[in-house]
């Protein structure tokens, strides 16, 4: 916390001796539009265009300046800089572990959100952890979502909407340069292809990093990455009343993966140990998506039909033992694992949404998606332990046994809600939703021996009730309810094959009010979450393999706090944070773990942002952003308990220049290299006891802009 009050009364400090040393015709220009109000956010989280401030709901909107100042790239990006809301790196790239509001991600299973892009809600967690590119606009809901996107918003949900093609041409290209010789470049394009008709948009990006992370058996980084994408958007004016969008989008990613470092309970949080295996993780993966939109006028409703395309290949190698020591065939078995992931999912939905400016809104939808998740997991003997092994040295003599698993998930939904203005202070609404799941699981070598099947179906309403106490406040009341699927644990005699659907009933208490002419904001929520047969994934050590089970009541509640204050033309302060208590209050099978939280939740997290334009001549602008974040202490495995992690305070900066037409900045993230855990569990085999997975390290280059 100390850290945080000097980082920001610095740069309250640069600011104000920036503004002092200004000309005076720039300064005159802020004083007269000091006056000025803070732009209106408009989203559509609950698929109707609406004033953020007039929604009753805890949101966190990003507009695409918003965007642009802070270089929110990532969901990571988005976590840490929303209350309540975190994301934690696991031992390969594809599987993020996201937490919002108490609840987790596990390992086997799906996502606590819904993660929405242009209308189609991705298939997978694989579609997530990539870079987000050319973006308009982010949403995030917090809270229970299921009545409006359906099963896996158990949580919550994040909206994203991507830049939309222009009638006229336009385009950007950004490269940057940073340390572990890190290189990234994007270009986009944008413009008309038939006047008043047709429209395209399209972009590309690419980046390469040798990485921050040592890897100090083998004298390499860790933490590589090789990502390249491209996308492409085309919009067609069918006539006055209907329109046609196409998206495409294909990325392929090699990076580092699983570069865990060994430590003990006294050594957890000392970074000088390095990560020292003997075997490189490397993790290839690829991600193809591709929908249509087709969108209707009908007058009294606007009719949207939406199907898409999500396709994903990973194989991922890397050490089993996290360690460069040989097996001792006692405490220590040296070897190495291999994952390979075949997905395909398609997705359908229809809507109905009422037009009009009447005091009753309505919506109708139904929503469709198949999906196949095919998995491999191998685990091979290593011989030696202590000298460099790559993929092409675990030859099929090596295989020690192989877990296939042909996975399926069939479901569909049905919803509707509405919404009315009682009158001009009160407003009702509601929603419901129904989702069926049918999932399927076998290993096709042994069908008749491990095939399962269960159907898993929630029916998921949503009520809310606001009042404004006056034009610029409103206080509104919630509930909702959401549900996760259940689904199936890797085969095995001596695990317990199904885990069960998950249900959470969220309540929320909140207000949003405006000051000072619309120049400050300030919006807060207190929530109340009942979590009944919680997931959590376990590394189960007899068997070798991960065991999703299920904790029967957990409880999480908290407080969030939202305000954003516009002190001049230019001159920006927010300031965000969030409170969490998770207790698991009924665990039948592990009854001593009643009263902690459940792993990987976050105490608290807290965000100040000062972002800052100033004019220095009449044609350049001096641009500042700095943005510092407290994440309050965790704990990651229940196994372990009793072992928590410190809190951290993290520190991002940009500076630079900017006209009209480009734009030269330096940037640091992580500026003072504080070090943290993002995973740890227990291995319990003699010698790597405690797996530690460690954060980034600091990052810092130099970005250029050009825009025409």
């Amino acid at each position: 916390m100390n850290k945080l009050l000097m980082v920001i009364s610095s740069t309250v400090l640069l600011v104000a001796a920036l503004g002092g040393t200004c000309t005076g015709n720039a300064w005159a220009q802020d004083q007269a539009s000091s006056e000025e109000i803070l732009e209106e956010v408009i989203v559509t989280a609950r698929r109707w265009a609406e004033n953020l401030q007039e929604v009753p709901e805890s949101i966190t909107a990003f507009d695409a300046e918003m965007i642009d100042s802070a270089r929110i790239r990532s969901f990571r990006d988005i976590a840490d800089l929303t209350p309540s809301l975190g994301q934690l790196s696991n031992f390969r790239p594809g599987l993020a572990r996201i937490q919002i509001r108490g609840l987790i991600t596990p390992q086997v299973g799906d996502p606590p959100i819904a993660f929405v892009v242009d209308g189609i809600t991705s298939p997978d967690l694989e579609f997530i952890n990539q870079e987000l590119f050319d973006i308009e606009r982010i949403e995030v809901l917090r809270g229970a979502q299921g009545a409006i996107y359906g099963r896996g918003a158990i949580g919550g949900a994040v909206n994203i909407v991507t830049k939309q093609p222009t009638d006229e041409f336009e385009g950007n290209v950004t490269g940057s340069y940073a340390n572990g010789q890190s290189f990234r470049t994007s270009v986009s394009l944008s413009g008309p292809i038939t006047e008043d008709k047709v429209y395209y948009r399209l972009g590309a990006y690419y980046q390469d990093s040798d990485g921050l992370i040592d890897n100090a058996f083998l004298d390499e980084k860790a933490d590589f990455i090789n990502e390249k994408s491209v996308l492409g958007l085309l919009k067609f004016d069918l006539n006055d009343t209907t329109f046609l969008d196409l998206h495409a989008r294909y990325t392929t990613i090699e990076a580092g993966m699983s570069y865990f470092q060994n430590v003990s309970e006294d050594t957890i949080e000392d970074f000088s140990i390095q990560t020292a295996q003997n075997v490189q993780g490397v993790d290839e993966r690829d991600l193809f998506e591709i929908s249509a939109r087709l969108e209707r006028d009908l007058e009294f409703a606007t009719l949207e039909l939406i199907g898409g395309y999500s396709g994903a290949e990973d194989k991922a190698f890397s050490d089993t033992d996290y360690s460069a020591v040989p097996s001792d065939f006692i405490y220590h078995f040296a070897g190495a694992q291999e994952s390979l992931l075949d997905l395909d999912a398609w997705t359908l939905e229809g809507r109905l949404t009422s037009s009009g400016d009447g005091p009753l809104q309505w919506a109708m939808s139904a929503f469709y998606q198949d999906r196949q998740r095919n998995t491999v997991f191998d685990a091979y003997d290593d011989p030696v332990g202590d000298q460099e092994m790559t993929r092409a040295d675990f030859t099929d003599d090596l295989l020690l046994y192989s877990i296939l698993d042909d996975n399926s998930s069939n479901a569909w939904a049905v919803a509707g809600q509405v919404k009315y203005d009682i009158n001009d202070r009160w407003e009702l609404t509601g929603a419901l939703r129904f989702d069926q799941d049918k999932r399927q699981s076998f290993d096709e070598r042994i069908k008749d021996l491990t095939f399962a099947e269960k159907t898993f179906s929630e029916w998921q309403p949503k009520a809310s009730l606001a009042y404004a106490v006056s034009d610029t406040a409103l206080v509104y009341a919630g509930y909702s309810r959401g549900f996760r699927s259940g689904g199936f644990n890797e085969f095995h005699p001596d695990i317990q094959r199904v885990f069960g659907k998950e249900v959470s009933d969220s309540f929320d208490l909140g207000f949003k009010m405006s000051f000072l002419d619309q120049r400050m904001t300030l919006n807060g929520s207190v929530f109340l979450i009942n979590q009944d047969d919680a997931q959590v994934t376990l590394f189960n050590i007899d068997t070798f393999t991960l065991e999703n089970i299920t904790v029967d009541e957990v409880q999480s509640k908290g407080f969030e706090l939202e305000f954003m204050y516009n002190a001049m033309d230019g001159l920006n302060f927010s300031f965000n944070g969030g409170i969490v208590d998770s207790e698991i209050q009924e665990f039948v099978a592990w009854p001593d773990l009643i009263g902690y939280s459940m792993p990987h939740v976050s105490e608290y997290n807290i965000n100040a942002v000062v972002d800052y334009i100033r004019p220095v001549t009449d044609t350049f602008n001096f641009v500042l952003y700095t943005a510092v974040r407290t994440v309050g202490p965790r704990l990651f495995d229940f196994a372990i308990s009793d072992i928590e992690s410190s809190s951290g305070t993290f520190v991002d900066v940009r500076l630079g220049l900017e006209n009209q037409t480009w734009s030269v900045s330096i940037f640091a993230d992580n500026l003072f290299d504080e070090r943290s855990i993002e995973d740890l569990f227990l291995f319990d085999d003699g010698v790597t006891d405690l797996p530690r997975l460690p954060n980034r390290p600091r990052f810092y280059g130099v970005e250029l802009r050009y825009f025409f």
